[in-house]
C-alpha cells in the first residue's frame, strides 16, 4: 500500500516513551487554535512511499525503536493509518499514535487497539502542560493510554474490528 505523508523524521526523542521515527499525516481538518503544526498542514508537499519502504527505513536506523504517527491527524487517512500500525507491529516496532479524538470516540470509530500507545485529546494553546510516560503534553485534556489488550477479534491485525462498521484495511504492497 502506498502511504501519503508530509515527512519522515528519524531519531525523535520526547514524542513517545521510546526513540522513534515520526511520520506526519497529510492534513488535519480540526484546526485547533494555536496549533504548532499549522504550517505543516498548509505545506503543499505530499510524499508517496510504500509502507514497506517506510518500515524498512525505520528498521535500518539503529536508534529508532518504533514510529510516532503525529504531526497532523492520521485518523483522516484511516486505511493508511491502520496499515502503518499493522505493518510496524508485525516488524516488531513500537507504535505511538497522536489524535485529537478522545478514547471513547476513537474506539467507536476504529475498535479497541492493542499493543500500542495513543495520545488522545485536543490541543489547547495556553493550557497547563504535563508529562505522561515521559512525554510532554500540551494541556491537561491530553492523555496517553497504552493499550495492552483490546483487539478481541482473535487476530493480530489492529484494523479488523469485531464489528463490520469499524474501519478495516488491506496492507497489500
Amino acid at each position: 500500500m502506498m502511504i501519503r505523508h508530509k515527512g519522515v523524521e528519524h531519531n525523535v526523542f520526547g514524542d513517545a516513551p521510546f526513540v522513534a521515527t515520526r511520520i506526519s499525516a497529510i492534513g488535519c481538518s480540526h484546526r485547533c487554535p494555536g496549533c504548532h503544526h499549522e504550517s505543516l498542514n498548509e505545506s503543499a508537499e505530499v510524499y508517496h512511499e510504500s509502507v514497506a519502504d517506510i518500515i524498512n527505513s525505520v528498521l535500518s536506523n539503529p536508534f529508532d525503536e518504533g514510529i510516532v504517527m503525529g504531526g497532523l491527524e492520521w485518523t483522516e487517512q484511516p486505511e493508511e493509518m491502520m496499515c502503518l500500525i499493522s505493518e510496524a507491529k508485525k516488524a516488531g516496532l513500537k507504535v505511538m499514535l497522536y489524535t485529537h479524538w478522545d478514547k471513547d470516540d476513537f474506539i467507536d470509530m476504529f475498535g479497541e487497539p492493542s499493543g500500542m500507545y495513543i495520545k488522545h485529546g485536543e490541543f489547547v494553546a495556553g493550557d497547563i502542560p504535563h508529562k505522561q510516560y515521559g512525554v510532554q503534553l500540551a494541556n491537561r485534556g491530553q492523555y496517553i493510554i497504552f493499550y495492552e489488550g483490546g483487539n478481541t477479534n482473535g487476530n493480530d491485525n489492529p484494523c479488523e474490528g469485531e464489528d463490520d462498521s469499524k474501519i478495516t484495511c488491506s496492507c497489500a504492497y
